[in-house]
Parts: C-alpha cells; structure tokens; sequence
C-alpha cells in the first residue's frame, strides 16, 4: 500500500480530543457520506479474513447535503445515527469512524519535484498552488513519496479546502462519533477495488487502471498506475440529470423514470428505443470526458504504458450494456469493479442488501384505447455502491497491519 497515509496531517492532532471510545479493540466504521445516501460498513479479521461484521445503506432526502456542501447538520447527524443504530446486516460494535471527503472538492495527483537539500514540506508549499487551484492557506494538505529517482522524486499529493473538512469533522464530532481519518474518496475506492492495494500485497504492480465513478450527482474517473493514483478528473455528467431527462421525455415520475434507466438501459427493443437515444447522449459526453483523460494520461505519464482495464463503479455502473460500449470505443477492456474482492465474503451472504430488484409497468398499447401492461424487471448486485465504505473500512485494517 503506497498511499494508506494521504490524510490530511493537519487534522490528526485536531480530532484526537474528540476520542470518546479510546477502549474499544474493534475496526472502526467506513461511512460514505453523498448528496443523497449513506453506506456504512464495518469490518473485522479473524486470522487472514477480512470479514464484514455490519453494514447499511439509507436515502438522504434531497437539499440536505449539495454539492458536498452540508446544509442542514442536524438532520444529516438524525439520519447517521439511525442508520449506524439499525444495521441492515451485523451489529456495530465500534464508535469509531473513518469517513470520506467529497471527491467534487478534493484533489489529489502525482507530480514531479526536483531533489534539493531543502525540507520537502517547504518544496511542497512552493509547487502544490501549481497544481491545485485551492490558496494554500485555505486548504489541508498532505503529501507521500511515491518513488525517488536521481534527480528528482514523485510525490503523491491530496488537498482539501479547510472549510469543507470542517464541516465534515464538526458533523462527526457533534454525533458523538470519534473521527481516526477523513480520506480523500478515491483513495478508498481503489482500496476497495484493486487487488494490488489488499493488505499484505508486496512488490510491484504493473498493471495501469482507468476507475468511472459514476454517481447521481456527479462522475470522475481515477486514473491508477503501477501502485499509485496518478489524478483524478471530474466529469460533468450526472445520473440524476439522465433521470430527469426520461421523466420529462416519457412524462413519468422521476421514481419511474430512475427503473427505466436501469431495466431498459442500451436495449433499443424496450421503450421504443427512447432510454437508450437518451443514454446514448450522455454517453457520448462520457465517452469524450475519458477520452481527454486517456489523452492527458498518454502525454503525461506516456513511460507507464496504456491503460489495462477500466473499472465502472457507483450506481450508474449497473445501467444494462454500458460496460459493452465503453470497450467498444477504447477496445480496452471494460468491467464492473468488485467491491468485496479484497475480503472473504460472497456477495450471496447479503443478497438482502445487495440486491436490487427494480420493476417497472408499461402500457404496450398507449396509442390505443384497449390497455395492455407488461412488467418490466431486472435484479442487479449493488455490490459496487458500497465501493467507497469498503474502502474507508479497510483502511482501518491496513494501517493495524503496517
């Protein structure tokens, strides 16, 4: 693990009289705090298996949470704190979490610095505002070596405006929860992820990844080389706007309109062929959004050589055929990332939780007076959705383990 530590080092000594539940031996909790959900997970190991020992997942109502912003904290604390005191699976035994910033207002990359005599937080402070365009008195900062060579080192650095870790670390304490980290989101997926970053992994890895995150609100992708991010680039694109889009189109409820994203997807067989031309538009804006950072990766890092994989993760991951397309276009394999593949669990254990049934009524003769319905459904694993709270919740095993 090359970057378990890109944590902001200011913070450490800033949550340690927040530790209520010092006496506690058990893994502290993963929390993946978005716009509009929460997931929980907590671990724990017994001998060499990880195992899960709680999890949950809850909706956030929207205008609670934008942007990353928090804009109502008590009902955001209500919301935690019912769902980490009603586990869909488990029983939490720790008061302990490790949570994620949101990845819309962090950053983190890998530069170049040349080798001086000079202490390399003072090196850091004169290149970071080169390369993250955050004033460097407004921001939390950090920084690991991620290999020296003769005349210069490559530095992984992960920044986060002070504001918005506020915010989250003052959500956390006022619940009563005690905070071992705030991590910057793609570090934690790509935990969850990769199995180059499992704890106990040795040498080198020389596989390179392009990681899709895709979001309601939001999409990036990671991209991940020989045991390192490289950078991160935020795309404009939301499965929430998609939604909207088919509701509006179809003149159905959004709630509606969100299953027949999911159930019809690229098939231009089911509604007419509608969803899909509606996907197709956003997908071509996806496609050009990784293709500029493929392109950015090949001048940049071009000694690395090509991307190997790319992994699609979040809840738009699962939209039918997407994975198809995008390999088509890049003729890079493409797949859906496996959130359990560094524990010991099969996702059959927790087919309640992670599986998603979705059904959905259409009127086959709606020009017609004669009404003729059909269900429509699909059952998916949302495995992937857990991506980023697996991820925070190994971290506490990996750094146990160093």
């Amino acid at each position: 693990m090359l970057f378990y530590d890109i944590i902001l080092i200011p913070l450490k000594l800033f949550y340690k009289q927040y530790m209520f539940f010092n006496n506690s031996s058990t893994y502290p909790i993963g929390l993946d705090i978005s716009d509009l959900s929460l997931k929980f997970v907590q671990l724990n190991k017994i001998r060499n298996k990880i195992k899960i020992q709680a999890m949950g997942k809850a909706s956030l109502p929207a205008g609670l949470i934008e942007g990353g912003e928090i804009k109502d904290k008590e009902e955001v604390i209500k919301q935690i704190k019912k769902l980490i005191a009603n586990p869909q699976f488990g029983k939490v035994s720790s008061g302990e979490i490790i949570s994620c910033l949101p990845e819309t207002k962090t950053f983190i990359k890998l530069i170049e610095v040349e080798r001086t005599p000079n202490p390399m937080r003072e090196i850091i402070s004169n290149e970071i505002e080169k390369h993250i365009p955050i004033p460097i008195n407004e921001m939390y900062y950090d920084w690991q070596i991620i290999k020296t060579l003769d005349d210069k080192q490559l530095v992984l650095i992960g920044a986060a405006p002070q504001d918005i870790v506020s915010q989250y670390a003052n959500l956390l304490k006022e619940a009563k929860y005690s905070i071992v980290a705030l991590e910057i989101e793609p570090i934690s997926i790509c935990r969850s992820l990769l199995t180059e970053e499992a704890a106990g992994i040795g040498g080198q890895s020389e596989k390179n990844y392009g990681i899709i995150d895709i979001g309601a609100k939001r999409t990036s992708m990671i991209i991940y080389s020989k045991n390192t991010i490289l950078f991160t680039a935020s795309m404009p694109i939301s499965g929430e706007e998609v939604t909207n889009r088919i509701a509006k189109t179809l003149k159905i409820k959004v709630s509606q309109a969100e299953k027949a994203k999911i159930i019809c997807g690229f098939d231009e067989k089911k509604a007419e062929g509608i969803i899909k031309n509606i996907l197709s538009d956003t997908t071509h804006e996806l496609i050009k959004k990784i293709h500029e950072a493929i392109e950015f990766y090949d001048f940049q890092f071009s000694a690395r050589g090509p991307i190997n994989e790319i992994l699609l993760c979040g809840g738009g991951a699962n939209i039918k055929n997407l994975n198809e397309i995008i390999s088509k276009e890049f003729s890079i394999p493409v797949k859906h990332g496996d959130a359990l593949v560094n524990l010991s669990e099969s996702s059959k254990k927790f087919s309640n939780i992670l599986k998603e049934k979705h059904s959905l009524e259409i009127d086959l003769n709606k020009n017609n007076n004669k009404k003729q319905n059909k269900i429509l459904s699909i059952t998916q694993d949302a495995s992937i959705t857990f991506a980023t709270a697996i991820g925070l919740a190994l971290r506490g095993i990996i750094i146990e383990e160093i």
